[in-house]
């Protein structure tokens, strides 16, 4: 439910002399995203504050970089995540035996922030999110970065992800052994695939037996 996280947006437009009604700010927000997923069609991304800098200019607000940071600290403060129970216990598995990284597609930085909060960040090599390099999933690109930065070579690694196009193509495209992580509304992918992320270190047990 995003409604809070509007009326958020609206109080504080409110405290700084700018009174808009929510219908004109769920629109003005519809267009600037609109505007990031034109970017994303082509295989590139937007830092958050590119996003919203389109949206308050949408609404004819003076904006400065104190602005744009308190509307990113709200999103983060929105923006929260479950994660499954058994996930610490796959991190702590994985990462006793491999380099562990993580390429999210996203505009904003709060995959880390998300880790951290958790303790999680602890377990892996490399953390890195779509805004800071400007390109996104599946671009062969992002996992040069990743390959490099660990210093590995595409035959010694495997990419896990739930998204058939970003990630198992993205992955393959590079060189990478692909892991799907099975969701029902995507076609089915015709390589490796679990039923869960909590199947993972079993499963790379097996396949490298």
């Amino acid at each position: 439910d995003w409604d809070p996280y509007h009326e958020s947006i609206k109080s504080y437009l409110s405290s700084h002399g700018y009174y808009i009604e929510m219908p004109k700010l769920k629109k003005s927000l519809r267009a600037a995203l609109a505007e990031l997923e034109k970017v994303r069609s082509k295989g590139k991304e937007m830092k958050f504050e590119e996003v919203y800098a389109i949206f308050l200019s949408d609404l004819e607000i003076r904006y400065d970089g104190v602005m744009l940071e308190w509307l990113h600290m709200n999103f983060r403060k929105h923006y929260k995540t479950n994660f499954y129970p058994c996930i610490e216990y796959v991190l702590k598995k994985l990462a006793q035996s491999y380099k562990v990284a993580l390429i999210s597609n996203t505009m904003s930085d709060q995959p880390k922030l998300l880790l951290q909060e958790a303790g999680y960040d602890q377990y892996f090599d490399l953390i890195i999110t779509s805004q800071e390099l400007g390109i996104r999933k599946p671009n062969p690109k992002i996992f040069k970065t990743v390959l490099e930065e660990l210093g590995v070579k595409p035959d010694e690694t495997v990419h896990v992800g739930d998204s058939v196009e970003a990630d198992m193509y993205g992955a393959r495209n590079s060189g990478i052994t692909g892991i799907w992580i099975k969701t029902p509304e995507q076609a089915p992918w015709n390589g490796y695939a679990i039923n869960s992320i909590c199947d993972l270190p079993g499963f790379l047990e097996k396949i490298s037996d």
